[in-house]
């Protein structure tokens, strides 16, 4: 539709500037998941469920990280890679988007189930690995299911200052379902339960001392903090789209371009958290930073 070149469209500073924020994003994401993926693979194994559920998802922000070099090149050029690449890549996109919050999700409730119900986890054993793998088969139908209709409705389009790839929706239905089934099931709900996780969690270890434990669930909350950080304004901006759908609300055509460029550039960044934080958070991993062994 017409509105969604409008916003789509920036102009020509907000798309350098956005071009150029990928870049960076890019350039830490893309050596840091790499990294993070190197050892897990090799150095530390898959030896527990969390390595396991560790792995998926730093696979879920290389996949993002990989698709979000054409939509950098988007912003300078426009599409130049012709409709289905933009169909594919916008599927990308938002596999690894959807991905990523599932299994930061499934995470979350595997150290709360550990912690809050040690008793359950240990009876549990062998069976752990086997949960594990379901989640995971879950997590991927999921977000593969949820990002095929981004990929279909997604299309090049002629504008002002050239092709661009773009989201075209066929009915105001189908616009509205995309933004609500972005807004409640890949935020507010994944964000709901790391919350009461987090919670019962701190419960449990103030009342049982156990402090050995802290380092992991600081790891996994500091991710989940980087989560709303990242992802609340773009949420928030996605709602105000749909009431613009709606008519019920508007705003200046160069206020949207704002708020498009410093929400997007906020949420694309949550891929650069997982190995920031696991790298320079987590002793098994930083001992196998090459300069480790210098030190």
């Amino acid at each position: 539709s017409q509105n969604n070149i409008n916003i789509y469209e920036e102009n020509f500073s907000f798309r350098i500037i956005n071009a150029i924020c990928y870049s960076l994003i890019i350039c830490i994401s893309l050596p840091g998941n790499s990294f993070l993926l190197w050892v897990v693979l090799k150095k530390v194994g898959l030896s527990s469920s969390a390595d396991f559920l560790l792995l998926h998802l730093t696979v879920s922000d290389l996949i993002f990280t990989f698709t979000l070099v054409p939509w950098t090149v988007n912003h300078i050029w426009g599409w130049i890679f012709g409709n289905l690449a933009c169909k594919l890549f916008t599927w990308g996109i938002f596999l690894g988007l959807y991905s990523y919050m599932m299994f930061l999700t499934v995470m979350t409730v595997h150290r709360y189930v550990a912690v809050v119900y040690p008793v359950f986890a240990s009876s549990v054993g062998n069976r752990s690995r086997l949960y594990t793998h379901i989640s995971s088969a879950v997590a991927w139908l999921i977000s593969v299911g949820f990002s095929l209709p981004e990929m279909i409705f997604s299309e090049t389009m002629d504008g002002p200052d050239g092709v661009f790839c773009i989201p075209n929706y066929n009915s105001m239905f189908m616009e509205l379902f995309g933004y609500f089934s972005q807004i409640i099931l890949f935020f507010l709900l994944p964000f709901l339960v790391i919350v009461f996780c987090h919670t019962r969690m701190g419960f449990a270890i103030l009342q049982s001392r156990i402090r050995s434990r802290n380092h992991a669930i600081c790891i996994i909350l500091s991710i989940a903090v980087g989560f709303f950080i990242c992802w609340a304004p773009y949420n928030i901006f996605l709602f105000l789209l749909s009431l613009r759908s709606l008519d019920v609300f508007t705003l200046r055509e160069s206020v949207w371009e704002i708020i498009y460029c410093f929400t997007h550039i906020l949420a694309y960044s949550h891929c650069c958290l997982n190995p920031l934080v696991h790298i320079f958070g987590g002793k098994k991993f930083r001992n196998n930073l090459p300069w480790s062994r210098v030190l």
